[in-house]
């Protein structure tokens, strides 16, 4: 995708994100009113990049909060998991009850952290984008996270229940074949994600050396509240 796109009708160069060209006004390319959910989803499968850019230039940013919520329960679900929230708290109903309720609250605020981070950290490199693009494109790039979520998750839980939260004992020591396998299957989720993530920003900034730099800030970010909060259970 080149940085630059000429209208068709006066010839002048525009940035390729323009839908009317800012020299005579007149449509570069067609107007995205609304975003499809599944037809949007299923786009960032097929072409991730097509997809981005089709979010990027719609006037109506559909489902962002339904997104960042879904992305919410995989987050805090990971954090439990990650930090062994079991060794606090021996009450699985409680832990599933706290993911629920932290969810909405933790994807909302995480995205709207690492929106700023990405908005400001573009900008640095002279690069104009909105708010609003870098909030819609960070949202969607969880989608495999969200999937996980949704369908891995569940079965994690019936699987494993208490164990899935705690190392005394490991999920390993319960079933490793299956543990192996589903945690194989959330990685791979993790990695779709940062690969749509990497995509995303490539498309909104037009280089990837800017792409590359903020990806890698951005999980690093979001991997704070993960240490830190296992850093507190290992202290108890």
């Amino acid at each position: 995708m080149t940085d630059l796109q000429k209208c068709p009708v006066c010839k002048t160069e525009n940035p390729k994100l323009n839908v009317t060209c800012s020299s005579c006004g007149g449509y570069i390319q067609d107007r995205v009113a609304s975003l499809d959910l599944f037809h949007t989803l299923w786009m960032l499968i097929e072409s991730p990049a097509t997809a981005m850019q089709r979010i990027i230039l719609a006037q109506q940013k559909n489902y962002i909060y339904l997104l960042q919520i879904l992305f919410g329960f995989a987050y805090v679900s990971f954090i439990f998991w990650f930090a062994n929230i079991g060794l606090l708290i021996d009450d699985l109903q409680v832990i599933l009850a706290l993911i629920l309720l932290l969810g909405p609250f933790a994807g909302i605020t995480l995205i709207l952290v690492l929106s700023i981070f990405a908005m400001l950290l573009i900008r640095i490199q002279n690069i104009s984008i909105s708010y609003r693009n870098v909030r819609a494109i960070i949202s969607y790039a969880g989608f495999p996270i969200i999937v996980s979520v949704v369908f891995v998750f569940p079965a994690e839980v019936g699987i494993f229940g208490m164990y899935l939260f705690t190392n005394d004992p490991s999920p390993f020591t319960v079933n490793p074949l299956v543990y192996g396998m589903i945690l194989g299957l959330d990685v791979l989720f993790i990695f779709w994600s940062i690969a749509l993530l990497f995509i995303a920003l490539k498309v909104l900034s037009g280089r990837i050396k800017p792409a590359v730099a903020v990806t890698i800030i951005l999980i690093i970010i979001a991997l704070l509240p993960v240490i830190a909060i296992t850093s507190i259970v290992s202290l108890y």
